[in-house]
């Protein structure tokens, strides 16, 4: 979805200047209690295209991927950005070179990219960021709790070189931590949705998931569930068809990262 960058800066517009007016935290924070309501990606775009205006960003994306898997198919955007600089990204299959995936995968306090030491292959991504208004970025990892492998990434951009190294980047790390927390836990409610609606889980299959999370072996299950071994394979061999994994752990452990079970 291409959405027009925000346009909110001038001449004497700085950090400082935007993260000092009166009722700025207040602002962002009544906006990101609206996320958990969004309905689709189009509102939770809109609504991320708010925060970030509020914020004093230009630009802003926010990813959400698997940890340790190079599938693209992980990888979730919402972009209140121009989506050529998405489209270029994907072309060029730079996922495994991003800088920015890298920190939030290892770090969880935001970090100015400039912060960020760069890698030879990793400059090509952070210049093609920059031609799409992301001169200046701050990035903002939202982990995930309780062992959960999808993590997320909020990036804000300014096409003004150095916006984000001034006064005022305290109160803007504040207020963007909680944005990025609640678009991770929304793009994690909406994925647990669609497995739902297009696995067509069963309460009987979260009732198969729950007893092998916690490590039961067929047999146990069986007889905890009154019927035969071959039956409960038979049963888990489905639930693996459903949710497209290879054995009934993994299985288990999506149904767990999405909070199904």
């Amino acid at each position: 979805m291409e959405v027009p960058a925000l346009d909110n800066r001038d001449e004497l517009r700085t950090l400082l200047s935007v993260t000092s007016q009166p009722g700025y935290a207040s602002r962002v924070s009544e906006i990101v209690q609206s996320i958990p309501n969004a309905v689709d990606e189009a509102a939770a775009v809109r609504l991320l295209t708010e925060a970030a205006h509020c914020l004093g960003a230009d630009v802003a994306a926010f990813a959400s991927f698997t940890r340790d898997d190079g599938s693209h198919e992980s990888y979730r955007f919402l972009l209140a950005c121009d989506a050529s600089w998405c489209h270029e990204y994907e072309k060029c299959a730079w996922y495994g070179n991003d800088p920015w995936f890298a920190y939030a995968l290892n770090h969880s306090d935001p970090a100015r990219a400039s912060e960020i030491p760069l890698g030879r292959k990793q400059l090509d991504v952070v210049e093609l960021a920059s031609q799409f208004g992301f001169r200046s970025v701050v990035i903002v990892p939202a982990p995930s709790s309780g062992g959960l492998t999808r993590i997320g990434v909020l990036c804000l951009g300014s096409d003004t070189p150095g916006f984000f190294e001034g006064e005022g980047y305290v109160a803007l790390r504040i207020a963007a931590r909680g944005l990025a927390m609640e678009l991770h836990q929304w793009w994690i409610g909406q994925i647990k949705r669609e497995l739902i609606k297009n696995a067509r889980i069963t309460p009987d299959d979260l009732v198969l998931l729950r007893l092998e999370r916690v490590g039961h072996i067929t047999k146990t299950i069986a007889e905890e569930l009154d019927t035969s071994p071959c039956s409960i394979d038979s049963r888990f061999q489905r639930i693996n068809q459903k949710l497209g994994v290879p054995n009934r752990k993994a299985a288990a452990n999506l149904a767990a990262e999405y909070g199904l079970i």
